[in-house]
């Protein structure tokens, strides 16, 4: 039977690499969203991980509650068999761009399938958040929406307030998230056809249909490209959450991309000027992802602000005008692949190091069935660095002062790094991002004292342990 698993994870910090979950709460469902049963997780607090005090201020959990908790081995171990339970539609608010993502680091380096759980046995993922949006922009007399500061808001606690979805804790606690998306999703789901016409989004092979069922009407020198409109949150509620963009293919390297070129901007980057992978104007995109495109039609497109559809014309124009340019963007971007880093930390290297071989797969199963006590006993057996590696780690974060830790140098040394205040001792990451070290921790502390004139007793206790827990570290 296909369930949803509505699901919701509070973290040590943003970076899925490096921070930890500390909290997985989800509640299982028919797709009628009655409960099947509720499952919550606590996870201690690793001791290679520097906090970040912006975090917990936000979820507010305490060292008393992280002191409660498994270790984060024991953890992905549960919440990977959760998610892979057979016919799971994992899903939660905003959870493709961030709360799966931390899912996917932690299954990697604990050594287990990051990504079984979106098509192996039945399973698949799909995410509130954008069908929201949805809502937002073609629907908007469905629910109560709130403003903050002055403008409209999208995010859960306030959604939940304004339209007085039943919820049994505080705001940003897990399991509090969780009931709040499923009252959303109750309300929204009342208008059957949009939402399930939303559903087929987060469907690969019907996202991919859809897409191409699209006419490719504009053409230039005997090529054809799709004119679509993306929504996405992240272009803001200025521009409607619609943007107009140009198909500019699929990726090379990346089969599985697609990339989109935003055309409401006054310039678009690369004519005139050096080409950039970093140019934010090019969206790519996986089929089934968080990014939602409709074809061009006019009902639609006529929810674009005038501006929107002014810069759409005139860049149209524009490429028609400089094609040559243009195609040269295109092969530019077509063929762009991520640079590789030499000295990225294992924790890190999942896009780099990619799939788990068949023969990666056999080891990773044999450290699990070996019993805790044997496991660094058959350490040898282990033919793949990277296996190996995570392994070694999972051993030395998880069991630090016990008989089952290796006590390596190298996590002696990463761990020695965090302290470092020099900069070629920073951990780095594949987005040339560098993990969060004690240095980082002191300002960030600093930073919300200085910004922050008065805290709750609740809040006063957090500082407080986290100045203490980071000057110790």
């Amino acid at each position: 039977m296909k369930t949803f698993l509505f699901y919701d994870v509070e973290t040590t910090g943003l970076n899925p690499a490096f921070d930890q979950i500390l909290t997985f709460a989800c509640i299982r469902t028919d797709l009628h969203f009655r409960e099947i049963e509720r499952q919550s997780i606590t996870i201690r607090l690793r001791e290679d991980i520097v906090p970040s005090s912006e975090a917990f201020l936000t979820h507010g959990l305490t060292s008393d509650e992280l002191a409660l908790g498994i270790n984060e081995y024991e953890a992905a171990l549960k919440i990977h068999k959760i998610v892979n339970t057979p016919e799971t539609i994992s899903l939660g608010y905003n959870s493709l761009r961030f709360d799966d993502v931390f899912l996917r680091f932690m299954f990697y380096r604990n050594l287990l399938d990051p990504y079984s759980h979106q098509y192996g046995n039945g399973c698949s993922r799909m995410d509130v958040l954008p069908i929201t949006v949805v809502y937002k922009v073609f629907h908007s007399a469905c629910i109560k929406w709130p403003v903050a500061e002055g403008k409209p808001s999208l995010k859960l606690d306030l959604i939940a307030c304004e339209n007085k979805l039943v919820t049994t804790g505080r705001a940003h606690e897990a399991m509090n998230d969780v009931e709040s998306v499923i009252g959303l999703s109750k309300q929204l789901s009342q208008q059957k056809d949009i939402w399930n016409y939303c559903l087929d989004f987060f469907n690969k092979t019907k996202d991919e249909a859809r897409i191409n069922r699209v006419n490719s009407d504009f053409h230039i020198q005997g090529r054809y490209f799709r004119i679509c409109i993306m929504i996405s949150l992240s272009f803001g509620s200025k521009v409607n959450y619609l943007a107009p963009v140009i198909h500019l293919g699929q990726s090379l390297p990346y089969k599985n991309q697609s990339l989109w070129l935003r055309l409401d901007s006054e310039a678009i980057p690369g004519f005139g000027n050096e080409l950039n992978s970093d140019d934010a104007h090019v969206i790519r995109k996986r089929p089934g992802d968080e990014l939602i495109i409709l074809p061009a039609l006019e009902r639609f497109w006529n929810r674009m602000p005038e501006s929107s559809k002014q810069f759409a014309d005139e860049n149209l124009q524009k490429i028609r005008n400089e094609w040559r340019k243009f195609f040269e963007y295109i092969q530019y971007h077509l063929e762009y692949k991520y640079p590789y880093i030499p000295d990225i930390d294992p924790d890190a290297a999942l896009y780099q190091d990619g799939f788990f071989t068949s023969q990666e797969k056999k080891q990773c199963e044999l450290f699990h069935k070996t019993g805790n006590d044997l496991k660094h006993e058959i350490l040898n057996q282990i033919q793949s660095h990277r296996i190996k590696a995570l392994a070694i780690r999972i051993l030395d974060r998880n069991y630090l002062g016990n008989p089952l830790a290796t006590k390596s140098t190298e996590y002696q040394i990463h761990k020695e790094r965090l302290r470092s205040f020099l900069d070629e001792h920073k951990i780095k990451g594949y987005r040339g991002d560098v993990k969060f070290n004690i240095e980082r921790g002191l300002e960030e502390l600093k930073e919300i004292e200085n910004k922050i004139t008065s805290f709750d007793l609740n809040q006063k206790t957090i500082i407080e342990w986290l100045k203490e827990y980071i000057k110790e570290f």
